[in-house]
């Protein structure tokens, strides 16, 4: 299968320091062959490279186009990880060994080893994303310390089995996935794609440093106000114990979301309706895009708070 250079794009991400919390923003996405074009005729190349040893921003994340059709598809920035970002204490991944499980183009390690962090090892089980995610690391000038190894769906830690980190991050295959699919892209075995998110809470303290914290970006099911299924899960896996989960502010209808499986999947309207008549009996009617914050062995509850922004509007593609 021949992928070729007019599939991928290249995104800017910058900080917006004009407001009073620093927000991370897009603030350009070109054709990488417009890209490349520009630096062959001497636009921006050294004014870039010096800058990229004083600032880190722009940072630079080159990965497949929207509208890339196979099923290796490296996603384009999306607005959970703007998210990810916004929400990442300084503190948590100051000189950090990071561990960044599904790494995909690599942005949310690129990001931390940027911001702080001592070290990086990016697990993948998608050959093209480990591939553009050492090249972007490249391009933003923080290979040296970034370590990518194969990623492996059942078992998440089998790469760093013996391995414990400062700082574990996520944004995993979330999305819901009609019966009889395991994995598909960006989703997620369960008809509401929990079950990659359950696999890491499952032993997540063995693979921590004490003190050590866990940070996803995810989508979790629930009512319209909160992802109760998520917090269910939780409580199995972490009870008595303190977690943060940080909500958007707007979450999407389960229907809304599922509808689309009948062009993705090329499943009938019989295997959605049943998926929608599960999670009607469930209690299930809206799918949260959530940070879920942990640190090792802290005491307490689930704790729960609003972001101070609309992050997915649900306005941008779900996917191939």
């Amino acid at each position: 299968m021949r992928h070729t250079n007019e599939e991928k794009c290249i995104f800017f991400i910058t900080k917006n320091q004009d407001q009073a919390t620093n927000h991370h923003q897009i603030t350009d996405c070109l054709p990488i062959t417009q890209w490349r074009a520009m630096h062959h005729h001497g636009l921006n190349g050294q004014n870039e490279t010096n800058h990229a040893l004083s600032s880190p921003y722009p940072i630079k994340i080159v990965t497949d186009a929207f509208h890339y059709p196979h099923a290796d598809q490296v996603l384009p920035i999306q607005p959970e990880q703007l998210f990810f970002m916004d929400y990442t204490c300084a503190e948590d991944i100051e000189q950090a060994s990071v561990l960044d499980i599904g790494v995909g183009s690599g942005v949310l390690s690129i990001f931390c080893l940027l911001n702080g962090a001592k070290s990086c090892v990016g697990l993948d089980v998608n050959p093209r994303a480990k591939i553009l995610a050492g090249h972007n690391a490249i391009l933003n000038h923080i290979d040296k310390n970034f370590d990518i190894r194969e990623g492996n769906t059942s078992d998440i830690f089998a790469s760093v089995k013996d391995k414990q980190f400062d700082f574990i991050c996520s944004n995993p295959p979330f999305e819901p996935t009609p019966p009889g699919i395991e994995y598909y892209v960006n989703s997620a075995a369960d008809i509401y794609g929990m079950d990659f998110v359950e696999k890491i809470l499952s032993n997540i303290d063995q693979h921590l440093t004490d003190d050590g914290t866990l940070q996803l970006v995810t989508m979790a099911p629930g009512d319209a106000k909160k992802p109760f299924k998520l917090y269910e899960v939780l409580e199995n896996y972490l009870p008595g114990l303190a977690v943060e989960v940080i909500l958007d502010r707007q979450p999407i209808s389960y229907a809304d979301f599922v509808n689309r499986f009948n062009t993705i999947f090329g499943y009938g309207e019989d295997v959605i309706a049943q998926m929608k008549k599960t999670a009607r009996d469930d209690g299930v009617t809206h799918l949260h895009m959530l940070i879920l914050k942990y640190k090792k062995g802290q005491r307490g509850s689930i704790t729960e708070k609003v972001a101070g922004k609309t992050y997915e509007d649900w306005t941008t593609p779900l996917g191939v």
